[in-house]
């Protein structure tokens, strides 16, 4: 699709003329770092579709060439609650709109113009739904959580390097820091009274292999006791804590993660969106479910599936102790059910449950739901 073959047509010229009618002309954003990709319709009705400089598109929010507000339309990337933000303290309004729904819009070829025209066609188009910027507070909130996991990971590298080090040099430990410090502290000792050549190079390894994990260990401190405290401070997660099996990182993870609750629709559309609601085929009237997706939000799904997972244990013990026959005994009772898909069913509770205590506000009342009890 060459740049000047770019056209709309009656139908969409039709729906461009009702933005226009509201008060707010539609503009196509392809977001970058440097260069952005802008798409719009200018005086005369035709296709205007330009690169502009990070300081050029700047100037472009700030004093647009036309008398009406815009609304910006893009793609959800890292930098669209940025952009959302600065449009709506501009005056305009913006719509976030997710890639899949954009590919509908675009042709075999991709090009800068080709991306910017689909997405100014999707600005148009009312079908194409619009996701709702996260604020700083919240985007912050989630980079705190990444940012503990990534130094748990790192913690974990350092393990594991530890391990294979004395591995190579014949000494086996245990998992776990403290097994791991006595195995090296062992073989420290063992060089030393060997008198052996490689306790200098022992001794530079394992040094700052430990200042690095002491240094993380501390770091993750820092975090957790931050948390807590924010988990203290604030209503919704304190609601959260109420679920049965949800701890103060999973609540502070379900608020981060949820955002505003009005984003979504209902406590289904949560479930999908944390990747707990299973696939639906059917054909010829007959619908079958089938297996949870890949798909949703990684962060909350691991959160969710561990959560559910100690929430299983705990009504497996209470069950087993139980005479009366509990829904969740009924279920590991049934060798046709996994104790994957019971786990499953528990974790897609536990996200609309959540869904629901974030919207109203409400602690948990296990009168209302049992989480499968």
């Amino acid at each position: 699709m060459a740049g000047n073959s770019q056209k709309l047509n009656e139908g969409e010229l039709a729906l461009y003329s009702m933005h226009l009618s509201s008060g707010y002309i539609p503009v196509g954003v392809d977001l970058a770092a440097r260069v952005f990709q802008i798409c719009y319709l200018n005086e005369k009705q035709k296709i205007k579709n330009k690169a502009l400089s990070r300081e050029a598109f700047l100037d472009f929010l700030k004093s647009p060439p036309f008398s009406q507000s815009l609304m910006v339309g893009f793609e959800a990337c890292g930098g669209c609650n940025y952009w959302a933000r600065f449009i709506e303290e501009q005056g305009h309004k913006y719509k976030i709109m997710p890639p899949s729904a954009i590919k509908s819009f675009l042709g075999k070829n991709k090009t800068d113009k080709i991306d910017a025209f689909g997405i100014f066609k999707g600005t148009i188009c009312p079908s194409v739904r619009c996701i709702r910027a996260r604020s700083e507070e919240n985007q912050t909130l989630m980079n705190l959580l990444a940012t503990r996991e990534q130094l748990i990971k790192q913690q974990t590298q350092s393990l594991n390097v530890q391990r294979a080090m004395l591995y190579e040099l014949g000494e086996i430990c245990g998992e776990g820091a403290k097994k791991i410090d006595a195995a090296t502290d062992k073989l420290k000792e063992s060089l030393e009274k060997s008198q052996s050549e490689a306790i200098s190079n022992f001794r530079m390894i394992a040094e700052p292999i430990k200042a690095n994990r002491d240094s993380l260990a501390a770091q993750i401190k820092q975090i957790d006791l931050y948390l807590k405290q924010y988990a203290k401070n604030n209503r919704t997660v304190q609601n959260l804590m109420t679920i049965p099996g949800i701890g103060v990182l999973s609540a502070v993870t379900l608020h981060a993660v949820l955002g505003n609750p009005d984003d979504f629709p209902n406590s289904r559309h949560f479930a999908s969106f944390a990747g707990f609601a299973p696939t639906v085929k059917g054909s010829g009237g007959e619908i079958q479910v089938g297996k949870i997706p890949h798909t949703g939000n990684r962060q909350l799904k691991k959160i969710l599936y561990m959560c559910a997972i100690a929430r299983f244990a705990q009504q497996s013990r209470k069950a087993s102790s139980e005479t009366e026959a509990s829904k969740l005994t009924q279920l590991i009772d049934n060798p046709k059910i996994s104790n994957k898909k019971i786990v499953s069913s528990i974790a897609n509770r536990l996200a609309r449950v959540a869904w629901t205590i974030a919207k109203s506000g409400q602690p948990f009342d296990a009168k209302k739901c049992r989480l499968l009890g």
